[in-house]
Protein backbone atom coordinates (compact mmCIF):
# COMPACT_ATOMS: atom_id res chain seq x y z
CA UNK A 1 0.00 0.00 0.00
CA UNK A 2 1.21 3.53 -0.87
CA UNK A 3 2.83 4.80 2.35
CA UNK A 4 1.06 8.30 1.73
CA UNK A 5 -1.81 6.21 1.92
CA UNK A 6 -1.12 4.44 5.20
CA UNK A 7 0.22 8.01 6.48
CA UNK A 8 -3.28 9.47 5.77
CA UNK A 9 -4.77 6.57 7.85
CA UNK A 10 -2.84 6.62 10.39
CA UNK A 11 -2.96 10.32 11.00
CA UNK A 12 -7.10 9.96 10.97
CA UNK A 13 -7.05 7.24 13.40
CA UNK A 14 -4.62 9.02 16.02
CA UNK A 15 -6.86 12.42 15.74
CA UNK A 16 -10.12 10.09 15.91
CA UNK A 17 -8.51 8.80 19.48
CA UNK A 18 -6.74 12.20 20.22
CA UNK A 19 -9.98 13.48 20.46
CA UNK A 20 -11.85 11.18 21.99
CA UNK A 21 -9.39 10.86 25.08
CA UNK A 22 -9.55 14.78 24.93
CA UNK A 23 -13.42 14.48 25.58
CA UNK A 24 -12.88 12.28 28.51
CA UNK A 25 -10.43 14.54 29.83
CA UNK A 26 -12.27 17.62 29.52
CA UNK A 27 -15.08 16.13 31.26
CA UNK A 28 -12.88 15.13 33.93
CA UNK A 29 -11.60 18.40 34.00
CA UNK A 30 -13.94 20.77 32.80
CA UNK A 31 -11.32 23.53 32.86
CA UNK A 32 -9.29 21.58 30.12
CA UNK A 33 -11.46 22.86 27.34
CA UNK A 34 -10.73 26.79 27.36
CA UNK A 35 -7.53 26.19 27.70
CA UNK A 36 -5.38 27.49 25.26
CA UNK A 37 -2.29 25.42 24.96
CA UNK A 38 -4.97 22.24 24.78
CA UNK A 39 -7.08 23.92 21.86
CA UNK A 40 -3.45 24.63 19.82
CA UNK A 41 -2.27 21.03 20.21
CA UNK A 42 -5.55 19.71 19.02
CA UNK A 43 -5.30 21.90 16.19
CA UNK A 44 -2.53 20.16 15.06
CA UNK A 45 -4.46 17.00 14.04
CA UNK A 46 -6.52 18.35 11.34
CA UNK A 47 -3.59 20.36 9.85
CA UNK A 48 -1.55 17.37 9.64
CA UNK A 49 -3.49 15.35 7.76
CA UNK A 50 -6.59 13.84 10.17
CA UNK A 51 -9.14 16.10 9.13
CA UNK A 52 -11.56 13.11 8.69
CA UNK A 53 -10.72 11.74 11.76
CA UNK A 54 -11.57 14.78 13.49
CA UNK A 55 -14.95 15.33 11.62
CA UNK A 56 -15.82 11.77 12.76
CA UNK A 57 -15.02 12.17 16.54
CA UNK A 58 -16.79 15.39 16.51
CA UNK A 59 -19.80 13.48 14.51
CA UNK A 60 -19.56 10.88 17.54
CA UNK A 61 -19.18 12.92 20.65
CA UNK A 62 -21.22 15.79 20.35
CA UNK A 63 -23.48 13.67 19.29
CA UNK A 64 -23.32 12.39 23.21
CA UNK A 65 -25.17 15.90 24.76
CA UNK A 66 -28.94 17.67 24.23
CA UNK A 67 -27.25 20.52 22.56
CA UNK A 68 -26.52 20.63 18.63
CA UNK A 69 -23.96 18.71 17.24
CA UNK A 70 -22.43 22.38 15.39
CA UNK A 71 -22.53 24.96 18.31
CA UNK A 72 -21.04 28.28 19.26
CA UNK A 73 -18.58 26.01 21.61
CA UNK A 74 -16.81 23.91 18.94
CA UNK A 75 -18.46 25.57 15.22
CA UNK A 76 -14.51 26.48 14.89
CA UNK A 77 -13.28 23.11 15.34
CA UNK A 78 -15.91 21.82 12.78
CA UNK A 79 -14.53 24.66 10.19
CA UNK A 80 -11.09 23.61 10.92
CA UNK A 81 -11.63 19.87 9.89
CA UNK A 82 -13.84 20.95 6.90
CA UNK A 83 -11.12 23.29 5.33
CA UNK A 84 -7.82 20.74 6.26
CA UNK A 85 -10.26 17.53 4.95
CA UNK A 86 -10.44 20.29 1.41
CA UNK A 87 -7.08 21.34 1.25
CA UNK A 88 -5.77 17.32 1.72
CA UNK A 89 -8.42 15.64 -0.52
CA UNK A 90 -7.04 18.23 -3.19
CA UNK A 91 -3.39 16.97 -2.21
CA UNK A 92 -4.55 13.29 -1.91
CA UNK A 93 -6.42 13.23 -5.31
CA UNK A 94 -3.07 14.48 -7.08
CA UNK A 95 -0.62 12.37 -5.08
CA UNK A 96 -2.94 9.29 -5.71
CA UNK A 97 -3.20 9.70 -8.92
CA UNK A 98 -6.85 10.33 -8.77
CA UNK A 99 -6.94 13.11 -11.35
CA UNK A 100 -3.63 14.69 -13.43
CA UNK A 101 -2.25 17.75 -12.91
CA UNK A 102 -0.17 19.91 -15.66
CA UNK A 103 1.61 22.05 -13.58
CA UNK A 104 3.73 25.18 -15.23
CA UNK A 105 4.27 28.81 -14.33
CA UNK A 106 3.05 29.51 -18.30
CA UNK A 107 -0.26 27.42 -16.99
CA UNK A 108 -0.96 29.69 -14.75
CA UNK A 109 -1.70 32.42 -16.89
CA UNK A 110 -2.89 30.57 -20.00
CA UNK A 111 -5.87 28.04 -21.42
CA UNK A 112 -8.12 29.50 -19.21
CA UNK A 113 -12.02 28.64 -19.84
CA UNK A 114 -13.52 32.26 -20.50
CA UNK A 115 -16.97 31.02 -20.12
CA UNK A 116 -16.29 28.96 -17.39
CA UNK A 117 -14.90 31.68 -15.64
CA UNK A 118 -17.68 34.27 -16.30
CA UNK A 119 -19.90 31.80 -14.68
CA UNK A 120 -17.70 31.61 -11.96
CA UNK A 121 -17.04 35.10 -11.36
CA UNK A 122 -21.18 35.64 -11.38
CA UNK A 123 -21.73 33.43 -8.33
CA UNK A 124 -18.63 34.64 -6.41
CA UNK A 125 -20.43 38.09 -6.87
CA UNK A 126 -23.72 37.06 -5.99
CA UNK A 127 -22.77 34.94 -2.90
CA UNK A 128 -20.36 38.07 -1.65
CA UNK A 129 -23.04 40.48 -2.07
CA UNK A 130 -25.40 37.89 0.52
CA UNK A 131 -22.51 37.28 2.88
CA UNK A 132 -22.32 40.63 3.19
CA UNK A 133 -25.90 40.96 3.79
CA UNK A 134 -26.31 38.83 5.98
CA UNK A 135 -23.97 39.55 8.58
CA UNK A 136 -24.96 43.27 8.34
CA UNK A 137 -28.47 41.67 8.75
CA UNK A 138 -27.31 39.70 11.74
CA UNK A 139 -25.19 42.94 13.47
CA UNK A 140 -28.06 44.55 12.71
CA UNK A 141 -30.27 42.50 15.14
CA UNK A 142 -27.64 42.09 17.39
CA UNK A 143 -26.77 45.82 18.21
CA UNK A 144 -30.94 45.72 18.78
CA UNK A 145 -30.60 43.05 21.25
CA UNK A 146 -33.17 41.22 19.06
CA UNK A 147 -34.39 37.40 20.50
CA UNK A 148 -32.04 34.29 19.99
CA UNK A 149 -34.50 33.12 17.08
CA UNK A 150 -33.71 36.69 15.44
CA UNK A 151 -30.01 35.92 15.43
CA UNK A 152 -27.80 33.68 12.58
CA UNK A 153 -25.78 31.52 13.87
CA UNK A 154 -22.35 31.68 13.38
CA UNK A 155 -22.30 28.21 11.67
CA UNK A 156 -24.42 29.72 8.78
CA UNK A 157 -22.61 32.75 8.42
CA UNK A 158 -18.80 30.81 8.30
CA UNK A 159 -20.78 27.88 5.88
CA UNK A 160 -21.34 31.35 3.49
CA UNK A 161 -17.89 32.21 3.68
CA UNK A 162 -17.12 29.36 3.30
CA UNK A 163 -18.69 28.59 0.13
CA UNK A 164 -17.35 31.43 -1.66
CA UNK A 165 -18.70 34.80 0.29
CA UNK A 166 -15.59 34.88 2.35
CA UNK A 167 -14.66 38.47 1.28
CA UNK A 168 -18.12 39.76 1.52
CA UNK A 169 -17.92 38.40 5.53
CA UNK A 170 -14.23 40.71 5.63
CA UNK A 171 -15.97 43.62 4.20
CA UNK A 172 -18.85 43.26 6.59
CA UNK A 173 -16.27 42.47 9.44
CA UNK A 174 -14.67 45.96 8.82
CA UNK A 175 -17.68 48.11 7.55
CA UNK A 176 -20.07 47.26 10.17
CA UNK A 177 -17.80 45.92 12.82
CA UNK A 178 -19.31 42.38 13.45
CA UNK A 179 -17.46 38.90 14.59
CA UNK A 180 -14.12 41.18 14.85
CA UNK A 181 -13.05 40.00 18.19
CA UNK A 182 -14.12 35.67 17.36
CA UNK A 183 -10.64 34.48 16.24
CA UNK A 184 -11.77 31.97 14.10
CA UNK A 185 -13.54 34.55 11.92
CA UNK A 186 -10.64 37.07 11.90
CA UNK A 187 -8.23 34.00 10.74
CA UNK A 188 -10.65 32.14 9.28
CA UNK A 189 -12.21 33.96 6.46
CA UNK A 190 -8.48 35.23 5.00
CA UNK A 191 -8.12 31.46 5.08
CA UNK A 192 -10.60 31.20 3.25
CA UNK A 193 -9.55 32.93 0.61
CA UNK A 194 -6.48 30.94 0.62
CA UNK A 195 -8.50 28.09 0.21
CA UNK A 196 -10.95 29.63 -2.90
CA UNK A 197 -7.66 30.50 -4.54
CA UNK A 198 -6.54 27.18 -4.48
CA UNK A 199 -9.36 25.71 -5.41
CA UNK A 200 -9.31 27.52 -8.89
CA UNK A 201 -5.85 27.38 -9.04
CA UNK A 202 -6.25 23.27 -8.69
CA UNK A 203 -9.55 23.22 -10.67
CA UNK A 204 -7.72 25.15 -13.61
CA UNK A 205 -4.34 22.66 -13.81
CA UNK A 206 -6.46 19.38 -13.88
CA UNK A 207 -8.46 21.00 -16.44
CA UNK A 208 -11.77 21.78 -15.17
CA UNK A 209 -11.60 25.81 -15.45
Amino acid sequence: MDQFLLYLIAINAVTFVAFVLDFLLCMWKPGLEDAPANALVMDVFPIAGGALGMLLALFVLTGLGRGRRMNKDNVAWWFLAIVCLIAWGLIASVRLGLVGMSVSIDGLFSGWNLDKLKVLGIYLVVVNIITFTVFALDKRAATREAVRSGRTPEARLLGLCLAGGSVGGMLAMHVVRHKTKKRYFVWGLPCFVVLHIAVVLYAHMVGII
